[in-house]
């Protein structure tokens, strides 16, 4: 018996096309929009509330016989003594909107004060805390105030 051969295929295929046909360019399936991105609260840092004494190489000095520096590294705040004391072991409160002088208003300050014996004097590197000072004055006389926001 005789074996039935299909026809060939490639007498099928000999009438179609030899090129595709363009496709219109399909729009694109939207994507509904990224939700919005939650912020990591793990990463969140508070804000600043004070300056480490280190960090501003914060001293105590005596006010009695204050005698202004030569250059205008320092700034001074003139408070109690025990505050002043405060200040140098626990840092610098950016909240209370402490006032520092130069060295030479300082000393026109200490001579208007009659009780230097219950008074000191923080002094700070000006270069360490000038991000947070802004420029004032007080009594006529110019003075930095150190605020919660660099400026």
């Amino acid at each position: 018996m005789g074996r039935r051969r299909s026809p060939s295929s490639a007498s099928l295929f000999e009438h179609l096309p030899k090129s595709r046909r363009e496709r219109p360019e399909t729009v694109s399936a939207r994507r509904p929009a990224a939700p919005p991105e939650q912020p990591d609260l793990l990463a969140w840092t508070p804000p600043l509330t004070h300056l480490p004494a280190a960090d501003v190489e914060a001293s105590f000095l005596d006010p009695v016989g204050f005698r202004p520096p030569a250059g205008e590294a320092f700034v001074y705040h003139l408070t109690d003594a025990d505050t002043a004391r405060s200040f140098v072991e626990g840092g610098l409160p950016l909240t209370e909107e402490l006032m520092f002088r130069t060295a030479a208003h300082l000393a026109e300050d200490l001579a208007h004060v009659s009780a230097v014996d219950d008074m000191g004097v923080v002094r700070v590197r000006r270069r360490l805390i000038q991000p947070w000072l802004t420029e004032d004055r007080h009594d006529g006389r110019p003075c930095y105030v150190l605020g919660p926001e660099p400026s």
